[in-house]
């Protein structure tokens, strides 16, 4: 077996291929694991990749280049295999209906040694523009709770209506349910004449179909997750392993048979897909692998019961290949009684199913949530166990297949609808139980199944595709500004005429001005866009990253057709969209330059000529090896050292056509340094100063101690064209740090120019790709970024002595500087794009001109919206570890807000300067407060008040 060093082939793909899309960015210390995802929930040194077309044919061809490359903490592939063999390139282009089909053709498992963080080697994965995601293989866990008998054999078929629904339809013969799960019993007397046969692929040792002799089904774990090896027996071992058994009863049981139990659907046939191991029943490893299996072999219906937190591109683009087949994909909720996403269940198109008891009370392990289409009976539920035998078992995992069998009946009688319009069958004709789970109102999906109503009742249905939101703050949805919402539309089901959409929320820091939207007339499967626009005011005392939530109510036919959806949106963004000149980019609130986040998320990152050409930009104030206070990217996540105290705002200038200012401070590090700092950018719209941005920090020390060898810089990390094939240089003369795509010179150029003069300009350019650097080993350390920040510029340049370039990073900054207690330096940057070298160098020349002769301070906030002065209850209250106090200062005005305890002794100062109109508001980290009551005060020039707030523990 050829065993390949992990980046070493990376390197030698990326410097073969142009990036199809300019607009897809993997980059180093993107990933990162989903919250509350640990070493257990994933196969260890196992990855799915999936390559950009024609990615393939470099795999193909690794060879002695890429063992010349550089190899990265000693990771080794051992294999690289394509994950769908069969899969062809022009599966992307077929279609069923208006859905196109995913190509498949290019998704890989790779297994490797090594002990790097998987993190890390995924991030390393991600530096090469042919990989559009690499992604660990996550482990699912089936989603039943253990159960006895107690609680008796309820009759979960009368509540949904099973017997009446016979009378009108039971046989669903013709109908293929897949159930990928941990496996089945093949010779339960209640299952075996159930089991569908793939008739194209007898047992005679050859691949008659991509696998060898997978007459019964298919297993792709085999006896244990620590060997994987696919076989073609998914019949169960064992009583532990047999959660499959029971769903393969509950989804189509052999029903009138005088044996056993009975299903929903009779006759439907179980394409059985083993995708757990022999010797653990509970976890799923190949489950998307085992949803395309049963949507490639005939299923209509498709059964996930289990699930986790763990969610990627990968297994949404298995649902999309499932759905794009017709295919109804159902998933069980989760049984962990939150509304967190748990996955499959929460992909965009799976049909999720919550549980319930036969009283129409939420099963209290349940998982619940906006997300729900639809409730099933899931506790106590008694079928199929191992070895011929019957049991009770409870969990969402038993809710789904009575809806999946159900959905086999709902086929039988509609043998023309796609998966998704059976979905929306069952989902409009549910009972609703809302009045029954007041705590879950909108929670639990429409309703409760009922299997008749699904059979007897026309039903319309209407569901959102999109939502378009455009504001008039910059793209921040400001508090105090109006929205616009747009829709998509899409009708499933019977024509509906009269169609309204009615928009409310029970948010009090929004106003809808349009409620209503008048559609009129869709027909089956017609889709509408665009449709308003509707207004909605974010009112003026909303906090910040505030998320409100929407209802739409649908309405037609008369007054005969009613429904609701949730839409979600977040407010009031801490952060402020620059877009005055011919770059583009973003003010944030903890110092980073176009993104508020770490994985290019929360902003507009640096845009020139319609390009997006930045993926990282953060702020690093050095000290000492280690106590550096930054954002910037480290081992595969990042520092976040930088806490807001007052968000980003725009203010007044008499100069600039964009100026705002937000201020933080270094108290989220482990090793503060003690610093406050005041940062400022600054846009101009006319030439020469149209191609750059300013942005300043005023940096103050608040330590009780001079701080000396201190070094402001930034880390910088920009994506021209193909990001693999970039070349970074620095002009000393004028303390520019710039770069440029290596291989296409028509490309724009950007840069980072020093405008202040005080100590030296330090450069140090990077990359992942070049051994002994700071980034070679993906960890960028403390150390290592102190060392970047103080060692001078290291190097003129790296890439543009080589033919292809590296994906370059660089820092930027200067220093030393000593600042005394309670004192300041300001540093500034600008940030330029230009066509070519001599643009840039001459925008930065007149960024520097504006800088050190036309910049004034900062005066009152654009648009107090008529503030008077104001102190306002903190949230939460009670707090625990956080809480934040809200506030308006009417007019500029010396202000100090501070805490004290129940004798008056102040134990936080937290705002001790002169403030401009405007709204504010301050986090306060209570983790310093023991519990109990405190007060916190508010003074601004005359204006004082008190309010309590409580902490616990």
């Amino acid at each position: 077996m050829k065993k390949l060093y992990l980046v070493l082939f990376l390197l030698f793909i990326l410097l073969a291929f142009k990036q199809d899309d300019p607009k897809v960015s993997h980059k180093g210390g993107k990933f990162a694991l989903p919250k509350g995802i640990t070493a257990k929930d994933y196969l260890p040194n196992t990855l799915i990749i999936k390559f950009k077309n024609g990615g393939t044919q470099q795999v193909n061809n690794i060879g002695g280049e890429a063992k010349k490359q550089l190899q990265i903490d000693g990771v080794i592939i051992n294999s690289l295999s394509k994950l769908f063999p069969s899969a062809r390139q022009t599966q992307a282009v077929q279609a069923i209906g208006a859905k196109a089909l995913p190509d498949l053709s290019e998704i890989y498992v790779a297994r490797y040694e090594g002990g790097a963080n998987i993190v890390n080697v995924i991030n390393a994965l991600l530096k090469d523009d042919q990989i559009l995601y690499a992604e660990p293989s996550y482990v699912y866990r089936t989603s039943f709770v253990p159960n006895d008998a107690l609680y008796g054999n309820q009759s979960y078929l009368n509540k949904v209506m099973a017997p009446q629904a016979w009378d009108v339809l039971k046989n669903a013969s013709n109908v293929v349910i897949g159930i990928v799960d941990s496996g089945s019993d093949l010779q339960h007397e209640d299952l075996a004449d159930n089991i569908y046969i793939n008739t194209a692929d007898p047992i005679n040792g050859i691949d008659d179909d991509g696998y060898i002799d997978n007459y019964y089904g298919w297993d792709f774990v085999g006896n244990s997750a620590a060997t994987m090896i696919p076989d073609n027996n998914p019949d169960v071992t064992s009583d532990t392993t047999d959660h499959g058994v029971h769903v393969s009863g509950i989804a189509s049981a052999v029903s009138n048979n005088a044996k056993g139990v009975a299903s929903i659907a009779f006759n439907a046939k179980l394409l059985i897909v083993k995708t757990g191991a022999d010797n653990n029943g509970r976890s799923i490893y190949k489950g998307y692998e085992g949803i395309k299996y049963a949507a490639d072999h005939g299923a209509s219906i498709i059964n996930c019961s289990w699930g986790g937190p763990g969610g990627g591109q990968f297994g949404q683009e298995m649902i999309d290949y499932a759905v794009a087949k017709g295919c109804l994909v159902i998933a069980a909720a989760g049984n962990d009684d939150t509304d967190l996403p748990d996955y499959p269940s929460a992909y965009k198109g799976v049909f999720s199913v919550a549980s319930v008891t036969t009283s129409d009370i939420k099963s209290s392990f349940s998982n619940y949530g906006y997300m729900v289409d639809i409730s099933a009976p899931g506790s106590s539920i008694y079928n199929t166990l191992n070895g011929s035998k019957y049991g009770f078992k409870s969990g969402t995992s038993m809710a789904a297949p009575m809806v999946a069998s159900a959905a086999a009946l709902v086929k039988a009688k509609y043998p023309s609808y796609n998966g998704l319009q059976i979905g929306e069958v069952l989902r409009t004709t549910s009972d609703p139980i809302d009045n029954l789970n007041a705590a879950y109102v909108g929670k639990l999906g429409r309703g409760r199944l009922n299997v008749l109503n699904a059979l007897t009742k026309t039903t319309s249905s209407v569901r959102y595709q999109q939502i378009a939101v455009a504001d008039q703050s910059n793209g921040n949805r400001a508090a105090g500004n109006e929205l616009t919402l747009k829709l998509d539309l899409k009708s499933f089901l019977a024509t509906i005429s009269g169609l309204n959409v009615n928009i409310t929320s029970t948010s009090p820091y929004v106003q809808i001005l349009d409620p209503n939207l008048a559609v009129g007339t869709m027909g089956t499967l017609e889709t509408k866009t665009n449709l308003g626009p509707i207004r909605v005011k974010v009112l003026a005392n909303t906090p910040q990253n505030q998320e409100v939530v929407f209802k739409l109510t649908y309405s037609g036919n008369g007054g005969t057709y009613t429904d609701v959806e949730y839409y979600s949106l977040t407010v009031a963004l801490d952060y402020l969209n620059v877009t005055v000149n011919k770059v583009s980019s973003t003010l944030t609130s903890n110092g980073r330059v176009g993104y508020s986040k770490s994985d290019a998320l929360g902003g507009l990152g640096f845009v020139y000529k319609d390009e997006n050409m930045l993926y990282e930009a953060a702020l690093m104030i050095g000290k000492s090896t280690t106590q550096v206070a930054n954002n910037a990217r480290n081992d595969g996540n990042s520092n976040e050292d930088f806490v807001k105290q007052l968000s980003a705002q725009q203010v007044s200038s008499t100069t600039a056509a964009f100026e705002g200012t937000a201020t933080f401070t270094d108290a989220g590090s482990t090793a503060p340094i003690g610093l406050k700092v005041k940062s400022r950018l600054l846009a101009y719209s006319t030439q020469p100063d149209d191609k750059y941005i300013i942005v300043e920090y005023e940096i103050f020390n608040t330590s009780n101690a001079v701080l000396q060898g201190i070094y402001p810089g930034l880390f910088t990390d920009w994506d021209l064209d193909e990001a693999s094939s970039n070349a970074t240089q620095y002009d000393a003369g004028t303390k520019t740090a710039y770069a440029y795509a290596k291989k296409n010179a028509s490309y724009p150029y950007v840069g980072v120019k020093l405008l202040t003069n005080v100590a030296p300009a330090a450069y140090y350019p990077m990359s992942y790709q070049v051994a002994g650097n700071p980034l070679s080993d993906s960890k960028f350390t403390i150390a290592e970024k102190y060392q970047t920040l103080s060692s001078g510029v290291k190097a003129i340049g790296l890439g543009h002595d080589t033919n292809n370039g590296y994906d370059i990073m660089y820092t930027v900054g200067t220093g030393p500087y000593t600042i005394p207690v309670n004192g300041s330096i300001k540093v500034a940057y600008a940030f330029i794009g230009g066509d070519n070298l001599t643009e840039l160098l001459n925008a930065g020349q007149a960024a520097l001109t504006k800088y050190t002769t036309g910049i004034t301070d900062p005066e009152v906030p654009v648009d107090p919206i008529s503030l008077t002065f104001n102190l306002k209850q903190n949230y939460p209250n009670p707090g625990k570890d956080l809480t934040t106090i809200p506030f308006d200062i009417a007019e500029k005005s010396a202000t100090t807000l501070v805490i004290t305890n129940v004798t008056g002794k102040v134990v936080q100062t937290l705002i001790n300067e002169t403030l401009n109109a405007g709204r504010y508001s301050v986090p306060v980290n209570l983790q310093t407060l023991a519990a109990g009551v405190y007060f916190y005060k508010l003074r601004a020039g005359t204006y004082q008040k008190t309010l309590k707030m409580l902490v616990i523990k």
